[in-house]
């Protein structure tokens, strides 16, 4: 077996660290990721989906995001409205009152982030987190 390279080793500790970070943040917040609000982020970011299009992209089978839909649209987080490509498709929407939700759940992680530093980073170290910032805005 080869050692890793310091490149591997860096892609590692920074997938570690990156992991552990969004546990953490999700975890202190209660804003714990689950299917549902997985699914309600790719409507936010794509606007409409038909239920196939949610399942290819979550990599899930159709009958379970049937479901998945089926239980968002009970507690009147999506809306069903016909496709405007095919009229007897039907799309997949977010609710006003998911939008609110997805907002509220962003600004309680950054309200928390926001805590952390001021816990427990000094100026300096703030300093290195704006130049980490800026080579992971890189790597994307």
């Amino acid at each position: 077996m080869t050692p890793k390279s310091e490149t591997q080793q860096l892609a590692e500790e920074l997938r570690q660290l990156v992991s552990h970070f969004v546990r953490n943040v999700r975890v202190g917040t209660a804003t714990v990721r689950t299917s549902q609000y997985e699914t309600l982020d790719l409507l936010e970011s794509h606007q409409s989906l038909s239920i196939a299009e949610l399942a290819r992209l979550r990599g899930v089978k159709h009958q379970s995001m049937r479901l998945v839909i089926n239980e968002l649209e009970s507690q009147g987080l999506v809306l069903r409205q016909k496709s405007a490509q095919d009229a007897r498709a039907q799309v997949i929407v977010l609710s006003d009152c998911a939008r609110a939700h997805l907002v509220t759940a962003r600004e309680q992680r950054t309200e928390w982030i926001a805590a952390r530093i001021n816990a427990s980073l000094e100026q300096s170290d703030r300093d290195d987190l704006q130049k980490g910032l800026a080579a992971l805005r890189k790597l994307l």
